[in-house]
């Protein structure tokens, strides 16, 4: 979970600083890898199954168009 916790606010830190666009790869890194640990926490924790598919399946949907969409209306 610390590892989890780590990267996902490491990215959330990241995609809000108005100094910092990711490249395609650098956003597909950390939204496949929050996927992950999502699929993963659903073994640990086999009650929260449906929310981990849930939540993998947002962050593998997540659009590197509509992020730097996201980041063009920050900037304004």
């Amino acid at each position: 979970m610390k590892d989890f916790d780590t990267l996902f606010f490491e990215y959330f830190n990241r995609k809000n600083d108005l100094n910092i666009t990711f490249t395609k790869t650098e956003f597909y890194n950390y939204t496949v890898q929050i996927a992950a640990f999502s699929d993963r926490l659903s073994t640990l924790y086999p009650n929260q199954k449906e929310v981990a598919a849930q939540n993998k399946e947002k962050w593998l949907s997540e659009s590197y168009e509509d992020y730097l969409e996201y980041k063009a209306s920050q900037k304004k």
